[in-house]
């Protein structure tokens, strides 16, 4: 039963990945994230590819970067998030025997601090987006014409009541 339970748990973790994250934890338009992971000895290569994760879905040309260009088995990534744009991020690291590993592999693998979302076929680390708050007296505008409406419908109730 211990045997079942450790070859379980050794396939819900990543098995090339030590740590990975990206900063900020929110982003805007126009914001640049930097994604970054650190892979194992064995991985020669790391592509990174963005989609956006809410309609309409749109998927950018993925980054390859080789282990020659990274630093010290950092791969790290850069994305200038566009307007109306929701990005999420996958890696699919390809390692020496030629086997390809991607990350995150499932919705229910644990990646601490990460949301995992699933899109099509695919996974991705979800980049949550900064609600842009209203400035101050923005929807009191919207308020002012409902109330401007409300006045005239009620004089107009009133004229037409007295009018017979």
């Amino acid at each position: 039963m211990k045997k079942l339970l450790m070859i379980l748990f050794a396939l819900l973790i990543p098995s090339a990945a030590a740590e990975m994250a990206h900063t900020p934890q929110e982003v805007s338009e126009g914001t640049t994230f930097t994604a970054w992971i650190d892979v194992d000895e064995d991985v020669e290569s790391v592509t990174f590819y963005v989609c956006t994760l809410e309609e309409p879905h749109t998927c950018y040309k993925p980054q390859k970067m080789t282990r020659n260009e990274s630093l010290n088995g950092r791969f790290q990534f850069d994305y200038q998030v566009k307007s109306n744009d929701f990005p999420g991020y996958k890696y699919e690291l390809e390692k020496q025997d030629n086997s390809t590993e991607k990350i995150p592999a499932s919705e229910y693998g644990y990646y601490e601090g990460m949301e995992v979302e699933k899109m099509g076929d695919s996974y991705y680390f979800k980049v949550n987006m900064k609600i842009e708050e209203e400035p101050d007296g923005a929807g009191e505008g919207l308020f002012r014409e409902y109330w401007t409406y409300a006045v005239v419908m009620t004089l107009g109730f009133i004229y037409f009541a007295l009018k017979r």
